[in-house]
């Protein structure tokens, strides 16, 4: 009787251990997958989003990121920030700070750090930009009274030679650099975007 009681309290043992390490398993196996879908649909999505806020592109191509309450509702769509810039090339730089997802939650909200370094923007502007900030910035002449005039030219003359050519200065496109809080969904069975809540300013590197 001792012998069955005691075979029959290990096989209890053995399988409780066995039980909870394939649970810990499967566990461990719906969190990666989980964690790897929110990762690649962060760093795509958040990506993707900076070019076509800032090529001025159809934000509805991002469906697959985001979904479509938030696509509608994210100003920086609608913002003119951009418009006087023709962007060619920018160093976009992501970092997730923390991430986590239990198997059975169907929202989360990761921590990330986006940044556009200022330095790195390689752009030209549009023909009306560029007349605004010659208007805005191009030195007026002044007025002279007159009789004073014809004197004023031939000492001033000299002058004018010497002063340095004007150069027009044009303003660098900026991106909202800091660490923001981006919160996901579960729409049928994808996680997707569905807002981006900015935190604090970061110093572009």
């Amino acid at each position: 009787m001792n012998t069955a009681l005691r075979l029959i309290t290990f096989l209890a043992r053995n399988l409780i251990a066995i039980a909870v390490v394939i649970i810990l398993i499967v566990l461990a196996t719906f969190i990666s997958y989980d964690m790897a879908n929110i990762y690649v649909m962060i760093n795509d999505g958040l990506s993707e989003r900076a070019n076509v806020i800032i090529h001025h592109e159809d934000p509805s191509d991002l469906s697959r990121f985001f979904t479509m309450s938030y696509l509608f509702s994210d100003p920086a769509f609608q913002s003119d920030q951009y418009k006087d810039y023709i962007v060619s090339d920018y160093d976009y730089d992501l970092k997730i700070k923390h991430m986590w997802v239990w198997p059975w939650e169907s929202s989360t909200v990761v921590t990330v750090e986006e940044v556009i370094d200022d330095e790195s923007w390689k752009f030209n502007i549009t023909d009306e930009f560029r007349e605004r900030l010659m208007l805005a910035q191009m030195p007026q002449a002044e007025e002279l009274p007159e009789g004073e005039e014809d004197s004023e030219n031939e000492e001033g003359a000299s002058e004018e030679e010497d002063e340095p050519a004007f150069e027009l200065e044009i303003p660098s496109p900026k991106w909202q650099n800091g660490e923001k809080l981006i919160e996901f969904v579960k729409v049928e069975g994808q996680w997707k975007i569905n807002g981006i809540e900015f935190v604090r300013s970061l110093e572009s590197e």
